[in-house]
């Protein structure tokens, strides 16, 4: 059948339906609510600034609901109000189709909410006002936006269709929307068998793509086909004029009813095959959700003979937070089968519980579920939910037991499909020092220690291996790993120094102060914390000399020193103190991460505890900086960051700290002038063959002379923390320490294949302008606080210069001898002692008073600024849209006074 329409009377419908709207001063109305509540969705949650990123995710959150709103309060008045003027008859007899006058209607709505979005953008304006967001993820999200409100407008005006009341159509078409916004909570609810049957009408898991940047076919085709089959149901409605009473001895509505549930079944059907094709484009600016360049390399580079097998066990329903780890997973394993040909096979099998997949799973592959809490639907249940992963090559296996929602896809899977294919691994040594990275008896606690999750991490790519350094090391190593060297004795230490010298590239992690265990620090005695219920321990041995050690490596660190910066870009985290250093490019050091180097070029935050700092010991020894804190940074004292109790050694939460000239180093590189350039190119190093000869690799090492040793002067950020937080994925915490320790790591060992790949991920577009005011007014506290200082050591100076000038004025009497002399001094000594003492602490008290002082002040203009922030991004933008509402309403009223007037006029002229 061949449908012509013209669209000429299309036009003309939609030139008389939006004149209409526009010319009315209510519809400005509608579009000013609107902009008003996009804006506080988007801005007024306390989230935005808390995330600290200069995107739409609060907006994306709410904008389905928001559209509960605005959609049937648009299409309200669509039929209902032609019915109840009584102009639908006039509208029906033109000689147009009913397909012509739907599409006519629908054009001029969606014209109405286009024009909406369009003066949304305004939101787009704010974000480049605080930052620099992505115009990829805004052009994603407004798609998205556009296409769950051109879906939902066929359902409003099929509300609209069914009643000439506008009241009565605007709740019709609330109800109607909000079917597919929430019949995926519903469904698991009340209908849990139902679920994997209804989730798929959500709107959510469709519109969830286009928020994050990525325009999905299968999103595409839901929106257009939920318009197209709701639009399809008005023409249907709009027939039923013509309709006969009887059809095959039913009623015709029968007829169409099952006519349109057949349609919508088919549609379904089409939407979840659809949906597992997998074709996406990905248009953020640094297209995170494609296979990058280096994974297509690989895959190239893998031999055909010997294929990879991957089978995955994923569960077919998975909790809300969940939801998306699992589609990208899904995306990137059928994106590797696909540009891979034979060289690599995937198997997805979808998994449940106690079926045989999950028998299958836990006895070849030792997978098994993990609970997952769902708290969807108002309630709150556990599920078991199958994610993992088996790659096999021939004799070899490689295995994610489960995929955490932080770990980044393609990264994971293309690094376990190289280790499998690839029978060479470099081998890494980790020397056993104070810090028990494999874990095992702890006889302070007397408890077993389980391994670090740092030594599983390097074991998934190399082979890890423990040596000690109690005799000289004559182990064949690629790399070696030591873990805090000032708790090694001095023989350990010259064993480890010489054997780094012969050219093994090392990985040192020094701490001036060791949170997972003080006693470790190097300022700490040996045995200080020794168990007393242990008295057959042997004594343990003498602390080496650090300085000498590191000097030898060609960089002066101060054990006694630890370093600490008021940048903070976190304020939920905002009472942790200014020793929790968070290295990032918004604290206003530009060489915060090296831009030259590729360990650090792609990170965007990195999080270090009590960390130390590092300078160039020699001009023998080329010294290149990594991590660097911000400009408002400064050290404080071993001493006075731990004090001593009845339980140990514990943190001194308001230490005596002192303001540095400028940033620190907490991490370098330091390699002998002898050996290459540190960094290789980049084009060279990305064009490595991975399955490059190991002996090759072994022999340049072997030739190599010199040091070539990565510090780092913190041991905490590899601490487990931040391994679950990795894994855990949360928006507003994602920390590079793990990815910084890998890269250093690779980089060490000549492999730097995946550090572009591990590095990638959604880029920080920060709140600079909020982060730049921020800087000011911790610049302002510091200022204070030295002040308040310096007040301080005046006030102390002086009483101390009293007590000394009243003892020597004693010291200096004539009409006494020696021995009164030193009794009265002595006596007086005790009591300006005790006058000192309380002097001292009223000054400390007053001083601790400013400090808190400034810092409340500096927190309220914080707040300040978020409060003006907030006004400026709701209020300011539907102004304009307001004043043109005000402007029509006015002139409306003026054009009706003047008509009104020259018709009073007439009547009294007759």
């Amino acid at each position: 059948m061949e449908f012509k329409i013209n669209w000429d009377i299309v036009w003309a419908l939609i030139k008389r339906d939006l004149l209409r709207y526009f010319s009315n001063p209510s519809g400005y109305v509608f579009i000013t609510l609107f902009i008003f509540l996009s804006a506080a969705a988007g801005f007024w949650q306390e989230d935005f600034f808390r995330n600290n990123l200069a995107n739409l995710d609060q907006l994306n959150e709410f904008f389905p609901y928001l559209l509960l709103f605005f959609i049937p309060a648009l299409t309200m008045s669509v039929w209902s109000e032609e019915r109840k003027q009584g102009t639908d008859e006039l509208l029906l007899t033109l000689p147009a189709t009913d397909l012509e006058v739907v599409l006519g209607k629908y054009a001029a709505a969606l014209g109405v909410y286009t024009a909406s979005l369009l003066l949304s953008l305004s939101h787009v304006l704010v974000l480049f006002w605080l930052g620099s967001p992505d115009l990829g993820l805004m052009f994603g999200n407004y798609l998205g936006f556009w296409l769950i409100g051109a879906a939902f407008i066929a359902v409003g005006m099929l509300a609209s269709l069914l009643t000439d009341n506008a009241t009565i159509a605007f709740i019709l078409g609330a109800v109607f929307c909000s079917f597919f916004v929430f019949i995926g909570p519903v469904a698991d609810s009340v209908w849990a068998w139902l679920s994997g049957m209804l989730s798929p009408m959500s709107v959510f898991d469709p519109f969830s793509d286009f928020a994050g940047g990525v325009i999905s076919f299968s999103g595409l085709f839901y929106f257009f086909s939920l318009g197209a089959l709701l639009l399809y149901a008005n023409v249907l409605l709009i027939g039923r004029r013509h309709w006969p009473r009887q059809a095959d001895g039913y009623p015709m509505w029968t007829h169409q009813l099952v006519r349109v549930a057949a349609i919508a079944v088919s549609v379904l059907a089409l939407n979840v095959m659809l949906g597992r094709a997998g074709l996406r484009l990905d248009v953020t600016a640094e297209q995170l959700h494609s296979l990058s360049e280096q994974t297509h390399r690989v895959l190239r580079q893998l031999p055909d003979d010997r294929p990879v097998l991957i089978q995955a066990y994923i569960s077919p329903q998975v909790p809300e937070s969940y939801v998306q780890a699992r589609a990208n997973l899904l995306s990137t394993l059928r994106e590797v089968d696909e540009v891979a040909g034979g060289a690599v096979e995937v198997y997805i099998q979808s998994t449940e519980p106690f079926s045989e997949e999950a028998r299958e799973a836990r006895e070849k592959f030792g997978i098994g579920p993990r609970q997952a809490a769902d708290l969807e639907g108002g309630r709150s249940s556990v599920s078991e939910i199958f994610m993992g992963l088996a790659f096999t090559s021939g004799p070899r296996e490689q295995v994610i037991e489960f995929f955490d929602r932080g770990l980044p896809p393609e990264y994971e899977i293309m690094r376990s499909i190289r280790v499998v294919a690839d029978a060479q691994r470099k081998r890494v040594g980790v020397v056993n020092t104070g810090i028990r990275l494999f874990g095992g008896m702890d006889f302070q606690t007397m408890r077993t220690q389980p391994p670090w999750s740092v030594v599983e991490e390097l074991r998934k790519q190399y082979d890890v291996v423990e040596i000690s350094a109690a005799a000289p090391i004559t182990q064949q190593l690629d790399g070696l790993l030591v873990v805090l060297p000032s708790s090694l004795s001095q023989e350990e230490m010259d064993n480890l120094q010489a054997y780094i010298e012969t050219g093994v590239p090392s990985l040192l992690l020094v701490d001036p102060l060791p949170v997972s265990d003080i006693s470790q620090a190097p300022s700490e005695q040996a045995g200080a914390n020794r168990n007393p219920f242990m008295q057959n321990q042997p004594p343990p041995k003498p602390k080496g000399d650090i300085q000498s050690f590191m000097t030898a490596l060609g960089v002066m660190w101060q054990p006694a020193l630890v370093v600490w910066d008021s940048y903070n870009p976190h304020p939920d985290l905002s009472t942790l103190p200014p020793e929790v250093v968070f290295v990032g490019r918004g604290s206003g050091n530009p060489m915060a991460f090296n831009p030259d180097s590729i360990i650090t070029s792609q990170l965007q935050e990195v999080v270090l505890l009590y960390p130390g700092l590092l300078t160039g010991a020699d001009e023998e020894h080329e010294f290149t900086p990594l991590l660097a804190t911000g400009q408002q940074a400064g050290t404080v004292l071993y001493q006075e960051m731990v004090s001593r109790g009845f339980f140990g050694a514990q943190l001194n939460p308001r230490p005596l700290r002192n303001r540095g000239p400028g940033s620190f180093v907490c991490a370098a590189r330091v390699r002998s002038r002898s050996l290459p350039p540190a960094e290789a190119d980049s084009e060279e190093a990305d064009s490595q063959d991975s399955d490059q000869d190991a002996g090759s690799a072994d022999s340049e090492e072997e030739s190599a002379s010199g040091t070539d040793v990565i510090v780092v002067t913190d041991l905490d950020f590899i601490s487990e923390q931040f391994f679950r937080i990795r894994a855990a994925g949360p928006e507003n915490l994602n920390f590079d320490n793990v990815t910084f320790f890998l890269n250093a790591m690779d980089s060490l060992l000549g492999d730097e294949s995946f550090i572009d790949l591990r590095s990638r991920r959604v880029q920080h577009r920060t709140l600079t302008a909020v982060e730049e005011q921020i800087r000011e007014f911790n610049e302002q506290r510091l200022i204070q606080e030295e002040a308040a200082q310096q007040e301080a050591d005046t006030a102390l100076a002086e009483a101390q210069q009293r007590l000394n000038d009243a003892v020597a004025e004693v010291r200096n009497r004539a009409d006494l001898d020696q021995q009164a002399k030193q009794f009265m001094a002595r006596n007086l000594q005790e009591v300006e002692s005790r006058k000192l003492e309380v002097t001292e602490a009223n000054i400390e008290s007053r001083r601790q008073s400013q400090v808190r002082a400034a810092e409340e002040e500096m927190e309220a203009k914080i707040r300040s600024i978020q409060s003006n922030i907030r006004t400026f991004a709701v209020l300011l933008p539907p102004i304009p849209v307001l004043l043109l509402g005000v402007w029509i309403f006015l002139r409306r009223r003026r054009r009706e006074n003047v008509g009104a007037a020259e018709s009073r006029k007439l009547k009294e002229e007759q």
